[in-house]
């Protein structure tokens, strides 16, 4: 199987204007100075305790109320577990026993219309 298409690759250099203006405009400064005063002024903010303060830190005030959803939390969570040790249980002593009742039960319906009946085929009842 031959290949018969007739590829032709145009050089692309891009926006070779646009990408030197934002290379200046994002340039790193080269100046020694500005990088050792940079680094003064974080170990600074860190030495004084300033970056506690952070968007990364949770508030003292919200720190008492994720407690408070952290207890509901594990109140409902426990309370599932008990009851679904209870179903279990229950499930366990019926299949032992049997069900509780005494039989199975039968519904009896009134008659339906073509309408009702057609309405409950579509709708798979």
């Amino acid at each position: 199987m031959t290949n018969d298409h007739n590829l032709r690759l145009v050089p692309d250099d891009g926006d070779s204007e646009l990408t030197a203006a934002l290379r200046r405009l994002y340039a790193a400064p080269d100046d020694a100075a500005y990088w050792s005063a940079l680094e003064r002024r974080i170990l600074g903010r860190i030495a004084n305790g300033d970056a506690l303060d952070t968007w990364w830190t949770v508030p003292a005030q919200w720190a008492r109320i994720g407690l408070i959803a952290a207890g509901f939390a594990l109140i409902v969570a426990g309370s599932l577990l008990l009851r679904s040790r209870a179903e279990q249980r229950q499930m366990a002593y019926e299949s032992v026993l049997g069900p509780s009742n005494g039989g199975p039960t039968i519904a009896i319906r009134d008659a339906q219309s073509k309408e009702q009946a057609s309405l409950n085929y579509i709708n798979g009842r």
